[in-house]
């Protein structure tokens, strides 16, 4: 029982510790707290932590495993043959009920219950156990050395090197954790989507997030004033690019407010006046780097090109964040019904609609591909290449059922998707 309570310590620790809100650690260290330095300390070097934690956890759970076996099994086994079991027979059964207790006690008093104290009350925790596991990791700096370099002999075969902090802390683990916070109500909901939506969005590339081609608003280069004006009065946007000859020749981009005063005066003689230059970006570039690009460079709107060099959407700073938090619509926007639900096995979703949108609304796994990132790509791969006609079903991997409804010689509009049956409740 006191390695099961030892191993439980541990594993409330690192919860603890990591889930300390990084303003109320700061606002304890200035009042002079030495527990909440040593805590500081503590994710100051997260390596060194996560392994103190790692190797405390293993050591334990194999100390618990190896004395269960070769005490308490010993003498259970007597008791079994007095039962009038055999002598053999008594021996493996005494070992699989001593493995049934100590994997019993080990997942309730080593994790879960630990662990959902650390939730509730992982401020006093952290402040309690950091002291102590800040020594511990001292003495456990040559452990980590070298359980670190012996790691990295045999990952040097196959071109790899390890630390603690990856193998402890997955972005998988992290948004597991997430989830289950807000499922659990010690985070607010809302927070928790927003979390996993940034955690999903390391994944995604521009390409996959941007305005597409046929849905940009442009002006001409050499456009006159009432055309500039019309175009401003009809689709209100802040920021549009100018081209030149075609949209494949985007020369710079406009801002709205800067074109309100010359365009209603009449003055305006070239949109050169108030052109600035535009930013491209590749659509295969991950979205978190394009994000900390546009921060870098103080901009809000770049120009998205394959690798040719064509115009293929428009990425801004607002797309990057509806990501993360949803859709943000101004006073004059209505949202747009992406997904239309016919009944509880049926849904009409929009063929522009990004798949991972698709899956958050209805519950699905549809599969990505870096060939396509909407339902009308899924239709068109699953249709071997070729646009489908109206009425056409198709069969996912899964098992799922798409009919396209609306479709024309370029694109599919609208498809219905056959939900799978909603389970009973209670399953």
């Amino acid at each position: 029982m006191l390695l099961v309570l030892a191993n439980g310590v541990f594993a409330g620790a690192e919860l603890a510790v990591i889930s300390l809100r990084r303003t109320r650690l700061k606002e304890l260290v200035e009042q002079g707290s030495s527990s909440a330095k040593a805590v500081e300390a503590l994710r100051a070097d997260p390596e060194r932590f996560l392994a103190t934690v790692q190797i405390g956890i293993t050591v334990i759970g194999a100390t618990a495993a190896a004395f269960g076996g070769a005490s308490i099994a010993n003498r259970l086994a007597p008791l079994l043959a007095n039962l009038g079991l055999p002598a053999e027979t008594a021996d493996e059964v005494a070992l699989a009920g001593v493995v049934v207790i100590v994997s019993y006690l080990s997942l309730v008093l080593g994790e879960l219950v630990p662990k959902s104290l650390a939730l509730r009350a992982g401020e006093r925790y952290a402040l309690l156990i950091g002291p102590p596991l800040r020594g511990l990791s001292w003495l456990m700096r040559p452990v980590v050395w070298f359980l670190t370099a012996s790691s990295n002999v045999v990952l040097r075969l196959f071109g790899d090197k390890t630390n603690f902090s990856e193998s402890r802390l997955s972005a998988e683990e992290l948004q597991a954790l997430v989830e289950e916070a807000a499922k659990q109500g010690s985070l607010d909901p809302r927070a928790g989507e927003i979390a996993a939506r940034a955690f999903e969005m390391g994944e995604l590339t521009v390409g996959e997030l941007m305005v597409t081609r046929e849905q940009i608003i442009a002006l001409r280069r050499h456009a006159s004033a009432e055309e500039i004006r019309q175009t401003l009065l009809e689709h209100g946007h802040s920021r549009m690019p100018v081209f030149e000859g075609t949209m494949d020749n985007i020369v710079g981009y406009v801002i709205a407010k800067d074109l309100l005063g010359v365009a209603w005066e009449g003055h305006l003689i070239v949109l050169e006046d108030v052109m600035r230059p535009a930013f491209f970006l590749v659509e295969t570039m991950r979205a978190m780097d394009a994000l900390k690009e546009l921060q870098r460079r103080r901009m809000q709107l770049a120009v998205v090109v394959d690798e040719r060099g064509g115009v293929v959407g428009l990425l801004t700073i607002e797309d990057l964040v509806e990501e993360m938090v949803g859709d943000i619509l101004s006073e004059s926007e209505t949202p747009e019904e992406l997904v239309v639900r016919e009944s509880p096995v049926a849904a009409v979703v929009q063929g522009s609609a990004a798949i991972r949108d698709i899956n958050r609304e209805l519950g699905l796994d549809l599969d990505e591909n870096q060939d396509y990132s909407t339902v009308a790509g899924l239709s068109i791969a699953l249709a071997g290449g070729a646009i489908p006609e109206p009425g056409t079903k198709l069969q996912t991997k899964n098992g799922l059922e798409l009919e396209v409804l609306e479709a024309t010689p370029r694109r599919v509009r609208t498809v219905r998707i056959h939900l799978p049956p909603p389970k009973p409740e209670g399953e």
